[in-house]
């Protein structure tokens, strides 16, 4: 059976995947979420040296890995297949807004910032790293050719469909975990054409890393 590495990417479909995945691989199935790059006591934002020279080994009696770190964590023999799913950028950042305002108290310290602060949706933009959430946060100094299959969001069944060919397993793509849930608020906001243009002023590197990338 293949060995997977997948890059949660957040807000872009990795909850759905990691159920999907957890399903396929069973007991052979791992997470790591124990150093999310996006926050800011992380390893790889503490201490970008010891991060990179950490190139860590998957288990042997481990056959997917999925979870939210930056894809130099690993030692990626030739045999890993490594995959991650993009977002459009003004679509992400205004996911992680509206998920980011259904609780009352935050979950780590940008999000405790961003509720204590009542930050906009464009002040959110602004802040590093989300600003740069795939370009630096999450794919920084990566070389992306490494990657054999980088999806789209947008086109979720298509991707998952093409990532269940690849490593020869099926999935059940009803399955959805951790959607954002829609309002009125929400809506108004995505069709508003000023929001749009200052969100994609303000996200300009990771829409040309996102129109690059995302295939």
């Amino acid at each position: 059976m293949v060995r997977l590495i997948s890059v949660h990417v957040a807000k872009a479909g990795g909850s759905s995947t990691r159920e999907l995945l957890r399903t396929g691989f069973g007991s052979h199935f791992r997470e790591d979420y124990g150093d999310n790059p996006a926050d800011p006591l992380s390893r790889r934002l503490l201490d970008p040296v010891g991060y990179a020279r950490l190139k860590l080994v998957m288990p042997d009696d481990t056959l997917c890995i999925h979870g939210h770190f930056h894809p130099a964590k690993y030692d990626l023999a030739d045999d890993i297949f490594l995959f991650t799913m993009l977002r459009h950028p003004v679509d992400n950042i205004m996911s992680i807004f509206w998920f980011w305002k259904t609780f009352s108290v935050g979950t780590e310290p940008l999000h405790s910032y961003f509720l204590t602060q009542n930050l906009s949706v464009v002040e959110t933009a602004q802040l590093p790293i989300l600003k740069r959430l795939f370009s630096e946060t999450y794919f920084g100094g990566f070389d992306m050719g490494r990657f054999n299959l980088i999806g789209q969001h947008e086109a979720r069944q298509d991707t998952l469909n093409s990532l269940s060919q690849k490593i020869g397993m099926p999935f059940d793509l009803a399955i959805r975990e951790n959607v954002t849930p829609e309002s009125d608020e929400r809506l108004e906001m995505m069709n508003n054409p000023q929001i749009q243009r200052q969100l994609e002023d303000v996200l300009v590197d990771d829409m040309r890393f996102y129109e690059r990338y995302a295939r």
